[in-house]
């Protein structure tokens, strides 16, 4: 998740420079989007206003876990694209 965690999920969120302020998601006046503070808030475990990196480090289990359809331990590319488009069944099991 480092590469949607970086500048563009905390700057800009995933809209680009000239998209903020349109729609429900952004807006200059009030900070990042709204999915963006949704996702850091559910990341931050301890509320602190941080992630660390167990915090991150969990969140990315849970993501693997739940692409990994199988349960092999592993994700192929069609694992991933089907959690990523909702093509199948994709919910998390624990």
């Amino acid at each position: 998740m480092m590469g949607m965690m970086g500048q563009g999920m905390m700057g800009q969120g995933m809209m680009g420079p000239g998209m903020k302020g349109r729609g429900t998601t952004g807006g200059d006046r009030m900070g990042p989007p709204i999915g963006s503070r949704i996702i850091f808030a559910l990341i931050d475990a301890d509320g602190d206003r941080n992630v660390s990196l167990s915090e991150f480090q969990v969140a990315h289990e849970r993501i693997f876990k739940a692409m990994d359809s199988d349960k092999d331990g592993k994700l192929t590319l069609e694992e991933m694209m089907v959690f990523m488009h909702g093509t199948k069944s994709s919910a998390p099991q624990q």
